[in-house]
């Protein structure tokens, strides 16, 4: 077993994030209809089943918040109290009130400044606009220029879901794709260099669908002379294991991505703790070759967040 494992996809749901958008609501955004529950002490019982040394807390996508940059702050602030009360199991991504670009920049300021957090989290679509739309390009540029991590969660996709399976089943691995190619395509790859993006479960469907992609941004001069390098730009994301332990994912997912730049997430408490340990029994025992489990869990992530 590896040294150190470091969970980089774990949610949290604060008592005044769950009072302020309402228990109706977050049940709603369920495939079984009702949201799960979260307290410290049960997250701490579940690393400590699942070998997990530390768990970077973020805020799970949801409905739209009332007051944003209050319930936000007050959340960013729980969590770096959470960290320090419980010193090495919890680091935390920051929320961010987007897609109010003024107010996003004054909280990067005060978590980065402030709070010392080791990234933000953000969604993959906000009103429709997902992340390589110009209204985002002032916020990468500050977080380009301290040199910030961001994690890509999936929400909720800006049209009606089919009636096929709930969206976190299907719409949410498509709306990773989906932003992750508006990133590729916008040329924000290789304009912002120092930003690190992680992509959510694996990358959705986007391993399957990189040759596709390449083919089609080759056949537009002007995006492929924006883009450079498809494949290099691809390669330049993190992606997490959360929800994604198996051996057809994690085959794909190493034919596009740098072994380096693969993390370990559980996605608790979506991800109810009996799950979890199912997958981490798959993780444990997968052989896959170019990837080396004792950085996936710990190592990665411990150079990406500077533990």
């Amino acid at each position: 077993m590896p040294k150190r494992k470091i969970d980089t996809h774990q949610h949290f749901l604060p008592k005044l994030y769950v009072d302020a958008v309402g228990v109706d609501l977050l049940n709603a955004a369920m495939p079984g209809g009702v949201a799960p529950t979260w307290s410290v002490e049960a997250a701490i019982a579940m690393m400590d089943e699942n070998g997990i040394d530390e768990g970077i807390l973020s805020i799970s996508s949801g409905p739209t918040l009332p007051d944003a940059p209050k319930l936000l702050r007050q959340c960013n602030d729980l969590a770096a109290d959470l960290r320090s009360r419980h010193t090495g199991r919890f680091g935390s991504f920051a929320s961010l009130p987007l897609p109010d670009i003024d107010a996003s920049l004054k909280e990067v300021a005060y978590s980065l400044d402030e709070l010392k957090v080791d990234g933000f989290i953000v969604f993959t679509n906000y009103n429709g606009m997902y992340l390589g739309d110009d209204h985002f390009t002032p916020l990468w540029e500050e977080l380009n220029r301290r040199g910030t991590v961001v994690f890509v969660h999936p929400n909720q996709p800006p049209h009606d879901v089919p009636r096929v399976a709930p969206a976190s089943v299907l719409e949410f691995p498509f709306e990773t794709t989906r932003t992750a190619t508006s990133l590729v395509i916008s040329g924000a790859m290789s304009r912002f260099p120092n930003l690190r993006f992680i992509l959510s479960h694996a990358g959705g469907t986007l391993p399957f669908l990189v040759p596709r992609i390449a083919l089609s941004i080759s056949m537009m001069p002007e995006v492929s002379e924006r883009v450079g390098d498809t494949l290099a730009a691809i390669r330049s994301f993190y992606f997490d294991t959360a929800l994604s332990a198996g051996q057809s994912s994690l085959s794909a997912l190493v034919q596009i991505a740098d072994p380096d730049r693969i993390l370990f997430g559980t996605d608790f408490p979506f991800a109810p703790t009996g799950a979890i340990r199912q997958f981490g029994k798959v993780l444990d025992e997968i052989q896959i070759p170019g990837i080396a489990m004792e950085k996936v869990y710990g190592q990665n992530a411990a150079h990406l967040l500077g533990r």
